[in-house]
């Protein structure tokens, strides 16, 4: 006998009384599940990205950006579930930019919180690389963000079914090195700039990003004859490039390309280049998109030539609300990750939405099909290795110059705020 309530109760009814009350309870819990379209917690977006380490300014302004889309939709009431209205819920985890911690955060969004979908990597390409392998474990979307390395396309291609479930919210990085490699082509033919060797050196931070980006740029220039004369490789926030400037110097490229996305790198190398009197045209991949490079390199930054500007919020009149709302939450200067992050937290909610369920094949064969306009242009998917298309009509990728501290576009011709002014040092 069992006293329960000081009353005695046989043990079989005691029992008996128990499951009756969890099955009450299984049913008032499910009701409550059904009130809120399928989620009583809501719609769940894990993301992970460098909060810390040498990349968490841009691992910051991305998670910044993907706030403001969340707020932005949760005015709106949320996203339809199931016939009813469900809120969004964002769960951030700081990885380092280092591609273990990366897993281990996306494996905690998966296990502790249940996520119903990911953004993973939000900015590393070789975080990238290691989460999106966890997309057929978990059988959950999975949707990079910035990361733009061409083997993570490979992969997809190579192995379809495996990677099923995970997408790549950016193009390319084959998409880079045409447009470095067209807009010195561009100069040439204009006779704004006279090669005398066809020589051209590179200085990469040793990452999938680095080598990715420059790999096409690299493999153009030798098709059209050019030599390289200088491959130099450095550590993610390496800052004291007088070894490889006083060996390139040695050689005299005629072009120079850098590629890193640590500011604090692109800071030094350009003051050290400036400092070791080079001749070299100077081409910049990533890092003169952070607002923070043009002030801290100052005059060393002037007549620099980069790629991409996507966000100009002077340029580009598409821009200026998210520039003002991130003033005004932040108070922080809006940049291209502000802009990547809210994109791709919309092309997330945009495929959900659309499927008007959180089941991952539904939201899956949305995002495949998808074609909407961002902030950073149009977003649509190649089907054979899910990457976004870059190009015209899509998300272009142009070339700009920091002139007289301000960038303006100077590649395509067809969208060019300003001409090319040759750089001083050029000799």
């Amino acid at each position: 006998m069992i006293n329960f309530g000081g009353k005695k109760m046989s043990s079989k009814k005691f029992f008996g009384f128990m499951v009756a009350l969890c099955l009450i309870g299984s049913v008032i819990l499910s009701g409550c599940s059904k009130g809120a379209g399928g989620s009583a917690d809501g719609i769940k977006i894990g993301v992970t990205g460098p909060l810390t380490g040498p990349t968490a300014n841009s691992g910051i302004a991305l998670k910044q950006g993907m706030e403001i889309a969340v707020e932005e939709w949760n005015e709106k009431g949320g996203i339809e579930i199931d016939g009813e209205k469900t809120k969004v819920k964002m769960f951030y985890e700081d990885n380092q930019g280092k591609p273990a911690q990366g897993v281990s955060a996306a494996e905690k969004l998966f296990n502790n919180e249940n996520v119903d979908f990911l953004i993973g990597d939000a900015f590393s390409s070789s975080v990238t690389m290691a989460v999106m392998d966890l997309a057929s474990q978990y059988e959950k979307p999975i949707l990079s963000g910035e990361a733009v390395s061409g083997a993570i396309s490979e992969k997809v291609e190579k192995d379809p079914d495996k990677y099923k479930y995970y997408w790549k919210g950016n193009f390319s990085s084959d998409a880079y090195g045409k447009t470095v490699y067209e807009t010195i082509k561009s100069l040439i033919d204009s006779g704004e700039f006279k090669p005398k060797d066809k020589t051209i050196a590179f200085v990469i931070e040793d990452t999938d990003y680095g080598r990715s980006n420059v790999a096409s740029a690299e493999e153009l220039f030798k098709k059209d004859g050019w030599k390289v004369v200088a491959f130099e490789t450095v550590e993610v926030g390496y800052t004291d490039f007088y070894p490889q400037l006083t060996k390139m110097k040695s050689v005299k490229p005629d072009v120079l390309v850098s590629c890193f996305t640590a500011v604090s790198s692109g800071v030094a190398l350009a003051k050290q280049f400036n400092e070791t009197k080079m001749t070299a045209l100077h081409y910049g991949i990533y890092y003169p998109l952070r607002p923070e490079f043009a002030e801290e390199a100052q005059g060393a930054a002037d007549g620099l030539l980069w790629t991409p500007l996507f966000f100009d919020p002077e340029l580009r009149e598409n821009q200026k609300d998210l520039a003002a709302k991130v003033k005004e939450k932040y108070n922080v200067d809006a940049t291209g990750d502000h802009a990547s992050g809210y994109d791709v937290m919309k092309l997330a909610l945009s495929s959900i939405e659309n499927a008007k369920s959180l089941d991952a094949n539904k939201i899956v064969e949305e995002l495949s099909k998808i074609k909407i306009d961002a902030l950073l242009g149009t977003y649509a998917f190649e089907q054979k290795n899910h990457t976004v298309r870059a190009g015209e009509g899509f998300i272009s990728v142009p070339t700009a110059q920091i002139q007289n501290g301000k960038n303006a576009i100077v590649w395509p011709e067809s969208i060019a705020t300003s001409k090319y002014q040759p750089q001083s040092w050029v000799k």
